[in-house]
């Protein structure tokens, strides 16, 4: 077994597409972590040989706002590897002795740079995939379980296959009105909708900004994939106070489902209910469009959306977890 370092994003970018090539030579789908830019904070990457073929692999992005328990974190993300625990342990071992040495306290992952980039492994193997949910190989938490990771987080799908709509308790006060995206102006909404979620999502756990530009770029991606009768906002004296999106998932061929990527609401008492009505109107809208399932998709277990959806005949579907090593 040999290590090569690799200085550039690009020169990493290139190689994790052509190992992937035949890591997944049957995946039909583009939800491969190949087809993900790398973040620009690409600080090394790392590529176990094994006769001179790439066996293994995985790079350090270093978020220098990305902390742990308050202490100076890098992520592993981009890992890729065969089913061979030896390369796995030793792809590992080196990035961890390359992390320590660059006085990082703790390595988190897996996670592409930040939470809002692709992070987390299923802990099963991932049988039904859907839209905006990675594909990986079911062997990679055993990987990072057997060569010491920690579990320091947990994450649940979840599905509703029922579609009903229950009473809610609380009433959403009158002066709060809700809306469908206006698609017509499309990059002031993303606008509107970036300032919100910095706002709810800022204490999320492992939360990084990002910047306004970074952000246009990602949701200009998904512009072709949203359907606006399933992006609604709740506003109070025009100001977005609740958010829900859902998208298509185009991978699903055996029957109409809808993904909910986005469920938020601002944090005061006086917009309690609001989550719970956003839900509540896209059930209305899928029914009337023919969908048999709803996902709640990457919902963190202490999350208040994960109660939202029980609510609404919410059931576990799949269920992943994010790692840390003490270095």
């Amino acid at each position: 077994m040999s290590i090569e370092i690799i200085d550039t994003r690009d020169g990493f970018q290139q190689i994790i597409k052509d190992f992937s090539a035949t890591l997944y030579p049957q995946h039909p789908f583009p939800n491969l972590q190949c087809n993900e830019t790398i973040d620009e904070n690409f600080d090394k990457g790392f590529v176990l040989y094994i006769n001179n073929k790439p066996a293994a692999m995985a790079c350090v992005i270093n978020n220098a706002n990305f902390r742990f328990e308050n202490e100076k974190t890098a992520c592993i993300a981009f890992y890729e590897c065969i089913e061979n625990s030896e390369a796995s342990h030793t792809l590992l071992h080196t990035i961890c002795n390359y992390c320590k040495k660059q006085g990082y306290k703790h390595l988190v992952g897996p996670i592409n740079g930040s939470t809002w980039n692709s992070y987390r492994f299923a802990t099963e193997t991932i049988t039904d995939s859907f839209l905006s949910e990675l594909f990986h190989k079911d062997y990679y938490v055993n990987q990072f379980e057997q060569f010491g990771f920690k579990t320091t987080a947990e994450y649940v799908t979840q599905i509703d296959t029922k579609l009903t709509i229950p009473k809610v308790s609380n009433d959403v006060n009158e002066d709060i009105s809700f809306r469908t995206l206006d698609v017509e102006n499309y990059e002031a909404e993303i606008k509107k909708i970036f300032a919100f979620c910095t706002e709810v999502f800022q204490n999320n756990f492992l939360y990084t900004a990002i910047d306004e530009a970074t952000f246009l770029k990602k949701y200009k991606a998904l512009k072709d994939l949203i359907n606006p009768e399933f992006v609604l906002i709740a506003e109070h004296n025009g100001e977005t106070v609740g958010l829900i999106l859902a998208l298509h998932d185009f991978y699903c061929k055996h029957e109409k489902r809808l993904i909910i990527k986005t469920l938020a609401r601002k944090s005061s008492l006086y917009y309690v209910g609001v989550a719970q009505e956003l839900s509540a109107k896209v059930v209305k809208t899928a029914l009337l469009n023919n969908y048999q399932c709803i996902l709640h998709a990457f919902m963190h277990q202490n999350n208040a959306s994960k109660n939202v959806s029980r609510k609404f005949s919410g059931e576990p579907f799949r269920t992943y977890k994010l790692f840390q090593k003490e270095l």
